[in-house]
């Protein structure tokens, strides 16, 4: 139990709904009532709220109504209620899931910002592309650990990874079926980008 308590006041979760997470009207009091809770004083309360909601770029939405905000809107108000709390470690359980594209850009943004200022961001994700960006890449299948390095070495392994029903990035599924096909395209490419790059390259070659 003792472990337990120490985690919690270093690690703070969002959850995958963030309907499910948010607890009050107006998005400062949500992003206020985890510390409010730990008894930090309210002019600290007061910095920690704004800087919170600066963090993850809703500054001037502190008297809006969480209601009407958008799904990514909502998820970001849910992550700067848990960077209200100061933890270490940010851990989001397929927060992005309920988002579209664009929201799902937004959040993986906001996770850059916080992990370049030193924040340790653990991502559970299905979205091989957000995965992609991680600096390491852990793959479990039913509670066992399939591979765990680098992002460009796990997506590498792309038939160990179909044998247990997961995708990789689309960049790479591209480059493994013109191989399949007869291409001899070199290296795992992780994004549009490098996927066009590899293609001009072996059509040079050609």
């Amino acid at each position: 139990a003792d472990c337990t308590y120490r985690i919690r006041e270093t690690v703070g979760m969002v959850f995958q709904n963030p309907d499910d997470q948010l607890v009050a009207s107006l998005v400062e009091d949500d992003v206020a009532f985890g510390p409010e809770n730990l008894g930090i004083p309210t002019d600290e309360l007061r910095e920690r709220v704004t800087q919170a909601l600066e963090d993850v770029g809703l500054s001037g939405f502190e008297r809006h109504e969480t209601h009407a905000l958008s799904g990514g809107q909502k998820q970001r108000v849910a992550i700067a209620g848990v960077l209200a709390m100061n933890p270490a470690v940010l851990v989001l359980d397929e927060a992005s899931a309920m988002l579209d594209p664009r929201g799902r850009a937004g959040l993986m943004r906001v996770c850059h910002e916080l992990h370049e200022r030193g924040m340790t961001i653990v991502m559970i994700t299905h979205y091989m592309e957000e995965a992609a960006q991680a600096d390491r890449v852990v793959v479990m299948d039913g509670g066992n650990i399939l591979t765990d390095r680098d992002p460009r070495t796990v997506f590498a392994q792309v038939e160990l990874l179909k044998r247990h029903k997961l995708d990789v990035p689309q960049a790479t599924e591209l480059i493994y079926r013109l191989n399949a096909a007869g291409c001899s395209i070199s290296g795992t490419p992780l994004d549009e980008d490098e996927c066009v790059k590899a293609i001009a390259e072996y059509l040079k070659l050609g």
